[in-house]
């Protein structure tokens, strides 16, 4: 008996049995594709669905999953603190579009805090870009990564909506406000004369621009030159009394901790 060798598969397909349904053997191909694709990319991405059953200000809620309670942080914002100017509205807008009703997560990362970083959804809404749309919320510079969030705050400082309506000096960022209540001294950047563009150029970083680093004694910051490298030294530290600064030596005054480690200095160990 003679033996057959292998047929290829483009003969088999060149069969007229065959040869017709060969199309529809290729979208079925396609289609199974795309679901693995889709379902590797929901994995990276779980989405969570609970109810929420707290929120604690204009950025972190509690949600009740079907195991336990978790606590989420929004992803990629920045919510003025209860006690800062427009603490209070900020957590009531939060409020009003999240209190008690059930909310999906697509979770990004956990946090140093043990939080769900996360985009919350309300019916099918962003309630992450919501919240900056309307001013009650800033896109968070250090952690931005959908640079939309940029351009929704432009366009919400544009129009004078939520925190962009106070006045200058209550329009503190978020993370410099917490800065100066831990006692760090420098002068609040005047983020009413940034732009889009700003906000794009400082993603992954805390401010919008670097600041012009001083040898001005007003500035609180220690950059001391030691064995061990540039150090810096924040008013209250340990050893900030002990630390003499010597500009002869190229040690100077800071303003700001974005301005010393933008000049090449690190915290101390």
């Amino acid at each position: 008996m003679q033996r057959l060798g292998p047929v290829p598969l483009s003969g088999i397909l060149a069969m007229p049995a065959l040869k017709r349904w060969a199309p529809h053997f290729l979208a079925m191909a396609v289609a199974a594709l795309a679901l693995l694709v889709n379902s590797v990319q929901a994995a990276d991405s779980p989405v969570l669905v609970g109810r929420v059953t707290k929120v604690s200000d204009g950025d972190t809620i509690t949600v009740q999953l079907d195991s336990d309670p978790i606590k989420v942080r929004l992803d990629s914002i920045d919510a003025p603190e209860r006690k800062q100017a427009y603490g209070k509205e900020s957590l009531a807008a939060l409020y009003q579009l999240v209190a008690n009703k059930t909310v999906e997560l697509e979770v990004v990362e956990q946090d140093r805090y043990s939080r769900q970083v996360a985009v919350v959804y309300v019916d099918g809404m962003n309630v992450n870009a919501h919240m900056v749309q309307e001013g009650h919320a800033w896109a968070y510079r250090e952690y931005v990564k959908d640079l939309d969030y940029c351009r929704w705050e432009g366009s919400a400082r544009a129009e004078k909506r939520g925190i962009w309506a106070l006045g200058v000096a209550e329009q503190t960022a978020p993370w410099e406000w917490r800065d100066l209540s831990r006692g760090q001294v420098y002068e609040p950047t005047d983020y009413t004369r940034k732009t889009v563009d700003d906000c794009i150029r400082a993603s992954g970083s805390r401010t919008d621009a670097a600041p012009v680093a001083s040898t001005d004694a007003s500035c609180k910051i220690k950059g001391n030159i030691a064995k061990s490298g540039k150090i810096y030294h924040v008013p209250g530290s340990p050893n900030y009394k002990a630390t003499k600064i010597n500009e002869s030596k190229g040690e100077r005054w800071f303003c700001t901790v974005e301005e010393a480690e933008a000049a090449g200095w690190r915290k101390p160990k």
